[in-house]
């Protein structure tokens, strides 16, 4: 048999139409796992993630903290937003939570509600029968959507506020208590026609360990906090509920330095911004609800 030159061995044919078909089939692969994962993105922004809370721990560190109180437990939520937007269950849980925490003083700074009209009252009063207190105490202070629309009626958070009183949570306005010679100062939300710091801060003085419970952290750029030494407690931020690669969130502030968590403002004055337990839309990414629990500490 002769042999075989290479002109004479089969030819590899390769077919010009297979290879734009495989092509076809990879775009199409491709499209449908990017439109796969783009879903089950969007199931988790909307369905998983604004339910899904974190328990953020924190120390916080205050001058002449008497020994009686270092090592004890001070648990702060922020903007529940009761109301038809943000699930009663979700809170529900979320207070089944702070119950195994063992609170020893549980803080709330504002927006307990999001006022349409006057059942969110009444949804407030059966939503928070459920909320554990504080062994020492139990305090909150009002933001702006507790003061209805457009944030100026006082009647609306005159009215939240004796609801919270029957409940035993001590709404303060613009004024200070004491807890254990724990000092806390807490101002109406500064949106509101309410608002006064320069009556709150009044009551301050660097004799005593002091916290204060303020909605809205742009207010700690004003003047009027030159001289305080401790923590200031915020949310209303809601920490952006959105954090994009690249892109600043969407934040109700102009200060964009506190958008959420630990921020030292000076020496011995603290600022932390709670990311929230509710939302105005239900949607939530990299930004997951909070809350927060501050072990006290002797600076």
């Amino acid at each position: 048999m002769q042999n075989q030159t290479e002109w004479d061995r089969p030819i590899d044919v390769i077919d010009s139409t297979a290879s734009p078909v495989t092509r076809r089939r990879w775009l199409k692969r491709a499209a449908g796992l990017a439109v796969a994962g783009a879903g089950s993105l969007v199931g988790y922004a909307f369905g998983f993630e604004p339910h899904w809370v974190e328990i953020v721990h924190q120390k916080m560190s205050l001058l002449n903290l008497s020994s009686d109180l270092v090592g004890r437990r001070l648990v702060q939520i922020s903007d529940l937003h009761i109301g038809p937007i943000v699930a009663d269950h979700h809170l529900w849980s979320a207070f089944r939570t702070i119950e195994t925490l063992e609170p020893d003083i549980l803080v709330i700074t504002g927006d307990l509600m999001h006022f349409r009209d006057s059942s969110q009252l009444d949804q407030v009063g059966r939503v928070l029968q459920s909320l554990p207190h504080g062994r020492l105490g139990t305090l909150a202070v009002t933001g702006n959507h507790d003061f209805g629309a457009h944030w100026g009626n006082r009647r609306v958070a005159d009215k939240l506020c004796r609801r919270l009183q029957k409940l035993g949570i001590s709404p303060l306005r613009n004024e200070a208590t004491e807890i254990s010679s724990l000092r806390f100062l807490g101002v109406d939300d500064v949106w509101s026609p309410a608002g006064d710091l320069e009556t709150t801060l009044s009551h301050y003085s660097d004799s005593h360990p002091t916290i204060a419970l303020c909605h809205n952290p742009d207010a700690v750029d004003d003047s009027v906090w030159q001289n305080f030494r401790g923590w200031i407690l915020s949310g209303h931020t809601h920490g952006g509920q959105v954090r994009l690669p690249g892109m600043r969130p969407i934040v109700p502030i102009q200060n964009l330095d506190y958008v959420a968590g630990h921020i030292q403002l000076a020496e011995h004055r603290h600022l932390y911004v709670n990311r929230a337990l509710g939302y105005l839309k239900r949607v939530r990414f990299c930004v997951r609800p909070e809350i927060t629990v501050f072990e006290l500490a002797a600076a």
